[in-house]
C-alpha cells in the first residue's frame, strides 16, 4: 500500500501554521561570517628612511665635493644604490602599501625605483655608460637636468602632502627639492657651485632623514625620552575634542 503523499504533505503543512506547545519556527535565518583575519606587517617607514637618508647622505657628501673631489665617478655608491637605497627601500614601499599607507608606499617605492634605476646606470655591460660616452658632454648634463626637474616636481607634490605632519617630515622634503633644483640648474648651467650647492642641500637631507627614522624606533619603551619632531599642526576634530574637554571640567 502506497502511502497517500498528499495527504502527508497537508499535515505537515497544519503542522507549520500550528506548531506544537506554541513554539514558533524561526521566519528568518541569521548566516554570521566568519571574522576576517588580516596578516600584519610591521611598520616599515623606519626602513625606508634609513636607506634613504644613508644614500642620499653619502652620494651627496660626493656631490658636494666632501672628502672626495667633486666631479669623481659614482664608485662605491653603484652597490649601494642598487641594494640598500633600492631594492630595500622599493621593499618597505611595498610593505607599506600593503599596511594601507598609500603616501608612504608611493614615496618609498618610487625613490626605490629610481635609486636602481641609477644604480644600474652605472654597471659596466648595461650599456647606459657606453651611451654616456657616445654623446658630448653638455647633452648629458642637459638629460641629467630634465630627470632632476622631473623628480624635484615629484618631491614637491610629496612636500606639499606632509604641510600639515610635523616639522623634521618637512625639512627632510623640503631639503630633497632644494637638492634636485640646484642640481637642475647645475646641470643645466653647467655651475660647479650649484651643482655642489645642491650636494650640501641632500647631505642635511640625508641626516633629516635618519633623524626621522630614529623618531620612529627609539621612544619611551626601548630609550629614555620620545625623539621630537616638531608637531606644530592640530586637526580641528582634535582641537574641538580638546575645547569640550575644557568646558566639561
Amino acid at each position: 500500500m502506497e502511502p497517500n503523499v498528499a495527504e502527508g504533505s497537508s499535515s505537515r503543512d497544519q503542522e507549520l501554521k500550528n506548531p506544537p506547545n506554541g513554539y514558533t519556527y524561526p521566519t528568518e535565518i541569521h548566516l554570521v561570517a566568519p571574522p576576517v583575519q588580516f596578516r600584519r606587517f610591521g611598520n616599515a617607514a623606519a626602513l625606508g628612511l634609513i636607506t634613504f637618508g644613508i644614500c642620499t647622505f653619502q652620494e651627496s657628501m660626493m656631490q658636494a665635493g666632501m672628502s672626495v673631489g667633486y666631479g669623481h665617478g659614482y664608485g662605491s655608491m653603484t652597490g649601494q644604490s642598487i641594494a640598500v637605497a633600492g631594492i630595500a627601500q622599493l621593499l618597505a614601499g611595498l610593505w607599506q602599501l600593503a599596511n594601507g599607507d598609500t603616501f608612504e608606499g608611493a614615496a618609498f617605492t618610487s625613490f626605490g625605483a629610481s635609486w636602481i634605476a641609477k644604480g644600474l646606470g652605472h654597471v659596466p655591460g648595461t650599456g647606459v655608460l657606453a651611451y654616456q660616452q657616445g654623446e658630448s658632454a653638455e647633452t648629458v648634463r642637459k638629460q641629467q637636468g630634465i630627470i632632476a626637474l622631473a623628480w624635484s616636481i615629484w618631491v614637491l607634490i610629496l612636500l606639499a602632502g606632509n604641510v600639515k605632519s610635523h616639522v623634521a617630515n618637512i625639512v627632510m622634503f623640503g631639503t630633497l627639492n632644494l637638492q634636485l633644483d640646484f642640481s637642475c640648474a647645475g646641470a643645466w648651467l653647467d655651475h660647479e657651485r650649484l651643482t655642489k650647492a645642491g650636494g650640501w642641500f641632500g647631505f642635511f637631507c640625508g641626516l633629516s632623514a635618519m633623524y626621522n627614522a630614529a623618531a620612529i624606533l627609539l621612544n619611551e619603551e626601548n630609550f629614555w625620552f620620545n625623539i621630537p619632531v616638531g608637531n606644530w599642526y592640530t586637526p580641528k576634530a582634535l582641537k574641538h575634542d580638546e575645547e569640550d574637554r575644557l568646558y566639561d571640567v
